[in-house]
């Protein structure tokens, strides 16, 4: 996924514009990984909406279960909610010239780690949410998530903005994009994106991972 939400009360928490290398041996389970966004179609438009001036713009995150060649990601992207080992997963978004960061969760016991993994691997299988509004039968990578840790409440559904910041307009992309599905842009409709998931107060940035 990819989609648009604004916080107003997190504009002060601001999300670096670069990060440290981290090896993929440092991950542990339940770290997020974060994609960064291209600048054209679904990604360029979910950047107008949510990005940050001089903040680096995520697109996509999933979530990291096993350890070491066993690594896997738990993700949902256009091809569904699935399990993609760590390595397949680092070298598609390198492919894609797209850069990749891991945040840690602050304060999460094991406990909370373990049923978040166990949460997101229930819900695997289930197709592509390609409308972000959030439902029971599909869903996108920052929604998987969410509901993933939903029991221990780390991350709250936002008014979902398509709005840019700056000119308060909405584009017409986003426009064209929701007539193509027969409704109207879900302005204010609860949701989440991996930009607001990534400025959480709940996560630390570990690093840039790189193989």
């Amino acid at each position: 996924m990819r989609l648009g939400v604004f916080l107003a009360g997190l504009l002060a928490i601001a999300g670096p514009a670069w990060s440290a290398a981290l090896s993929p041996a440092g991950l542990q389970p339940g770290d997020l990984l974060f994609v960064s966004a291209s600048h054209t179609g679904l990604s360029g438009a979910i950047n107008d909406a949510t990005a940050r001036a001089g903040q680096i713009s995520y697109d996509h995150v999933g979530l990291v279960a096993g350890n070491g060649e066993a690594a896997e990601v738990l993700h949902a992207d256009q091809e569904g909610s699935r399990a993609q080992p760590l390595s397949d997963f680092l070298r598609e978004a390198a492919d894609k010239q797209r850069q990749v960061d891991a945040y840690r969760l602050r304060q999460a016991d094991a406990a909370v780690i373990a049923d978040g993994i166990a949460s997101a691997r229930g819900l695997l299988g289930k197709p592509y949410n390609a409308t972000y509004v959030p439902n029971d039968d599909s869903l996108y990578c920052s929604d998987l998530i969410e509901r993933a840790f939903r029991a221990h409440g780390i991350f709250a559904l936002q008014p979902m903005n398509f709005r840019n910041p700056d000119t308060g307009v909405i584009a017409d992309w986003w426009v064209q994009f929701y007539a193509g599905h027969g409704m109207a842009v879900p302005q204010d409709v609860p949701g989440s994106n991996p930009n607001d998931m990534a400025r959480s107060p709940v996560l630390q940035l570990l690093g840039e991972v790189r193989q």
